[in-house]
């Protein structure tokens, strides 16, 4: 079950108590040759995040464990790994792990190797059509585990009453098992960069 972030009354949130609470956040990582506006309004969102999550933490527990998509380490090394995929984020998400948090390998490094296989193919665009269902189905495939893996992993590892934070993309297909209340974080900037994002992929891609 999502439910949607505001500040959460205490004695509402007390209700939550006893539950595995997991922080939803809507991951955007924008390549360096993004315009400034654009990169000025991904920092926005992050710094909303940031106060987001600071929210919920006052009213639902400090964030006992940090996920990213894509990331197989944890600790020192994992947090590398974000600070090269997720410029932006990484700094913020490095401060809450010398907090109260640590930050958990999410993902299987195999599994993330094939996915990413699957991709480059599908990119290149395959002339055969037997390569091309092959290359769909075994991305899917991959795909499809990574999700249920996530949601597993997840379950497992918060015990009842802990926090986390996940870092993950907007359209994921996670579904999360019923032991674990969801909290999407949805800050004021969002929308703004969403709407940022169509735009400027409509202007690089004109119909």
């Amino acid at each position: 079950m999502t439910t949607p972030l505001s500040q959460i009354p205490r004695p509402q949130a007390s209700r939550f108590d006893d539950k595995k609470k997991l922080f939803l956040v809507p991951n955007y990582v924008f390549p360096p040759d993004v315009p400034e506006d654009g990169q000025q309004l991904l920092s926005r969102y992050w710094s909303e995040v940031r106060d987001s999550i600071a929210s919920l933490e006052r009213s639902l527990g400090a964030v006992s464990h940090v996920y990213h998509e894509l990331i197989y380490l944890g600790g020192d090394d994992g947090l590398a790994q974000i600070e090269m995929m997720n410029p932006s984020a990484g700094p913020f998400i490095r401060a809450m792990c010398q907090s109260t948090a640590q930050l958990c390998a999410l993902e299987d490094a195999e599994l993330i190797h094939e996915h990413t296989d699957w991709q480059r193919v599908l990119t290149i665009g395959p002339v055969s059509q037997k390569v091309m269902t092959a290359a769909l189905d075994g991305y899917q495939s991959t795909l499809e585990t990574r999700y249920a893996n996530i949601a597993e992993k997840i379950s497992e590892d918060l015990a009842e009453g802990q926090s986390a934070a996940l870092f993950i993309r907007e359209d994921h297909r996670v579904q999360f098992p019923a032991d674990v209340q969801v909290f999407f974080v949805a800050p004021r900037a969002l929308d703004d960069l969403k709407r940022w994002l169509d735009s400027y992929l409509n202007q690089a891609n004109p119909v």
